[in-house]
């Protein structure tokens, strides 16, 4: 494999690392299909016979499962028990199978695809048959055959790098709680202190059934959309028409940190890209999910800052005498906490509030935009501009005509 074809598979995997598949050529989307697709295929493996043994152990008398049930240190257990279970074993696996396969050479890559490929499919339900886990070998081989096309198909289109791109920002936003703490919460906290300290706030969010009230977080959750898909449709408009023409300001800046750092090309090796309607799908939906993940932590951040809050400043006879007598322990999804029902609503309404007023200002606020969502739009300039050089290269063969920006 020659240098250049080096080069352009890592330009290839950094955009699909930055969640951008779709701009990677059409005729190269196909190409070490099952290779790709190996971090999904061993998460299924993995998974398989771990939703098996749970199905086995839940499958007790109703009365003794109950009884179980009705303890909440157990309940809370078994979460943790299913979640480590489903998600984070499965998870664990795939991702020492990929750096394991990061070191192997293209034949390895290619054994190790296959050898998953059949532990996947006709290994793996006979297994589970031998073992008692499954009754019949068919369905089981049905499942595992429609689940792996499901994956290859999901990996062709992109949607694996989408996702994995997604989940890895979203731990990128945790590393950003301290940012938001200091720069988002004071002016939130203060915007919305008086309405947590408001009798008929407290007293409208606990007669909400939890149902309507998940209405209400729908509902507001929906104008942050609403609101964020207005924003970055100008945003990106501009962007993207200004790729399409050809307009990169400071090539050899937004080239820095990417693969092609250090490198550029005459006004030719850059020539106007058009963006297609894939590429503006696949740059609109990384936005949005960027965006949305940051609100989503500081909606989490507001609502754990409350439910502290009240429990340390609000005493119970405070909230009786606002409410009357017989208040309700706090549940969310299903888990009792050490505090009253109102206040989980409270804190819940308030939250939602709090993202919704926050996508407004990131997008408007010279404070906000500027630590929150130019970032963000950094980000697609730079994917933007290694686009235009990706495809400029593609497009005369062999990368030809580039040189160093200091021999420019």
């Amino acid at each position: 494999m020659n240098g250049h074809e080096l080069d352009r598979r890592a330009v290839e995997a950094w955009f699909r690392r930055r969640g951008l598949p779709l701009v990677v050529r059409q005729d190269r989307r196909g190409s070490a299909l099952l290779q790709r697709a190996i971090p999904a295929l061993v998460f299924l493996l993995t998974l398989d016979p771990l939703v098996s043994l749970l199905a086995l152990w839940a499958d007790r008398p109703r009365g003794e499962l109950e009884a179980l049930l009705a303890n909440p240190a157990f309940v809370v257990g078994q979460l943790v028990v299913v979640a480590v279970a489903a998600l984070v074993l499965p998870a664990l696996v795939a991702w020492l199978v990929t750096r394991w396969r990061r070191r192997l050479d293209a034949s390895g890559r290619r054994v190790l695809a296959i050898a998953v490929l059949v532990l996947n499919v006709p290994v793996l339900p006979v297994i589970d048959r031998a073992v008692g886990l499954r009754d019949n070998v068919w369905v089981s081989l049905t499942i595992n055959v429609g689940a792996t096309l499901l994956v290859l198909l999901a990996v062709y289109v992109g949607a694996g790098s989408i996702l994995a791109w997604g989940l890895r920002h979203a731990v990128r936003q945790l590393g950003t709680v301290g940012t938001m703490a200091t720069k988002a919460l004071p002016l939130l906290v203060l915007v919305v202190m008086f309405a947590f300290f408001s009798t008929e706030m407290w007293q409208i969010a606990d007669a909400l059934p939890r149902y309507q009230l998940w209405s209400v977080v729908a509902l507001l959750a929906g104008l942050s959309v609403l609101f964020m898909i207005a924003t970055q449709a100008d945003e990106l408009r501009e962007m993207t028409d200004r790729a399409s023409a050809g307009g990169l300001d400071d090539l050899a800046g937004q080239l820095r940190d990417t693969p092609f750092a250090g490198l550029t090309g005459g006004e030719e090796a850059v020539a106007p890209q058009p963006l297609s309607r894939s590429e503006r799908a696949n740059v609109t939906v990384v936005l949005f999910v960027a965006q949305a993940l940051q609100i989503a932590v500081l909606a989490l951040l507001v609502f754990v800052l409350f439910v502290l809050f009240g429990a340390l400043a609000i005493r119970e006879s405070v909230v009786v005498s606002w409410l009357g007598e017989g208040l309700a322990s706090g549940r969310l999804f299903g888990i009792e906490l050490p505090v009253s029902r109102a206040l989980v609503q409270v804190s819940i309404f308030l939250s939602v509030f709090s993202g919704l007023y926050f996508t407004a200002s990131a997008a408007t606020d010279p404070h906000y935009r500027k630590a929150f969502f130019d970032p963000l739009l950094a980000e697609v300039r730079t994917s933007l501009a290694v686009r235009q050089v990706y495809l400029a290269r593609r497009a005369v063969g062999s990368y030809p005509g580039m040189r160093t920006v200091t021999d420019r």
